[in-house]
């Protein structure tokens, strides 16, 4: 698990760092609601330096996706 993109998580969705695990997603996390949607869209846009496109945004529904978009998802 990449910590940055769990603690861009954590940050967004105001929890500890420690909770955001590869389960935490947009359907597992109450705490995931569309105001850290959006925070999280924000956050990844000034860390890539970049506007995310709608494709994106919209996929944009787990740990791992952030980890796509941040370009340090681990592979097998």
């Amino acid at each position: 698990m990449n910590t940055d993109a769990a603690a861009l998580i954590a940050e967004a969705l105001n929890v500890s760092r420690q909770s955001v695990t590869a389960q935490t997603s947009l359907m597992t996390s109450p705490e995931w609601d569309s105001l850290a949607h959006f925070r999280i869209v924000l956050a990844l846009e000034e860390r890539l330096g970049r506007a995310l496109d709608p494709l994106e945004i919209t996929t944009l529904a787990d740990l791992a996706s952030v980890e796509r978009i941040l370009g340090t998802a681990h592979t097998p």
